[in-house]
């Protein structure tokens, strides 16, 4: 290769790095799109409205906005696979809970529209989300034990509702139902805030969903327990499953932004440090809390790592419902 040909390689190559380095730097030049796979009102939509609301302050956004869409169905399937054929660049997120995103993926088996770990990157969460068994206020259980004596003595098969056939709520509620040998129909909502009305005009009799779907609706809702290994800080006075005498229940979902597989290490970063901030930001932590979910920043690999724990832990659980029904 002559002197010449040298200097021009040299001279393209750094073009090519200073071109891909501004279009990095530029990101993002539009506002940004977040999908969310569950109608308005439950606690994928609330916390990803509130998150939205602050992206345009978070610098590493270069003062754009974002927005919601949503596209309800196939428990966030739907919107995730809307995701899946957008560009890998960072314009199209996808927000939802690590729990019902994998429970979704198990619960198809080998008809997966998706393997998250080779079709998405976790990006970094904001919050999570708790699932409580709720009843109708006419219902006479305060705990779990006065529910679980009631339904058996009923005789009868229990209707129960939930935000989607296969979320990380309709997993939780097999779990229940079938280690207290109770006969239960699940029936699926698109949304928290539908099953949530289900409840409200008593067209089911339970509903396993968010814990955050109780407030405003106390005269209506009573949660007798939350999931998890600890009580949710959000609601410190509901006991656990666990306290209660029910094992097997003690996970919750991280509440994560999702990209598509692809997506460029520089929008990743971006994007990472726009969740850290708005997690740390009064305005967004007054909002959760008024909605009853908690704000807190967990990082990328961090995320990862639980998304990776909550498949080896769902796995076996799912398979186990798709077994029995």
């Amino acid at each position: 290769m002559t002197v010449m040909k040298k200097v021009a390689t040299g001279v393209a190559a750094g073009i090519a790095m200073l071109v891909s380095a501004t279009a990095a730097a530029d990101y993002p030049e539009k506002p940004v799109k977040i999908m969310v796979g569950f109608s308005a009102g439950g606690g994928t939509d609330t916390t990803a409205r509130g998150f939205a609301s602050y992206v345009h302050e978070a610098p590493s956004m270069n003062g754009m906005p974002a927005f919601i869409v949503n596209l309800p169905g196939a428990s966030g399937q739907k919107a995730a696979k809307a995701v899946l054929d957008e560009d890998a660049d960072g314009y199209t997120l996808y927000m939802i809970n690590i729990g019902t995103f994998i429970a979704g993926e198990l619960a198809k088996g080998d008809e997966r529209p998706y393997h998250i770990p080779d079709d998405f990157v976790n990006l970094g969460c904001a919050s999570q989300l708790v699932t409580s068994l709720q009843v109708h206020t006419s219902n006479g259980a305060t705990n779990v034990e006065e529910y679980v004596a009631a339904a058996k003595a009923s005789g009868k098969e229990i209707t129960w509702g939930t935000s989607g056939a296969a979320t990380m709520h309709a997993t939780i509620g097999h779990i229940f139902f079938d280690t207290h040998g109770i006969p239960h129909k699940k029936v699926p909502f698109k949304g928290g805030s539908k099953a949530r009305a289900a409840l409200v005009s008593q067209s089911v009799e339970a509903v396993f969903g968010g814990v955050n779907t109780v407030v405003g609706f106390e005269d209506d809702i009573r949660a007798l327990a939350s999931a998890g290994a600890e009580r949710d800080p959000m609601a410190p006075d509901l006991m656990t499953f666990k306290e209660q005498g029910t094992d097997g229940i003690d996970f919750t979902g991280l509440m994560c932004l999702f990209g598509a597989a692809g997506t460029p290490d520089e929008v990743k970063a971006d994007v990472g440090a726009a969740i850290e901030h708005i997690a740390g930001l009064t305005g967004y932590q007054k909002y959760m809390g008024k909605n009853d979910l908690a704000s807190f920043y967990t990082d990328a690999a961090a995320a990862t790592a639980a998304q990776d724990t909550m498949f080896d832990v769902m796995g076996p659980v799912v398979a186990e419902i798709i077994a029995n029904q």
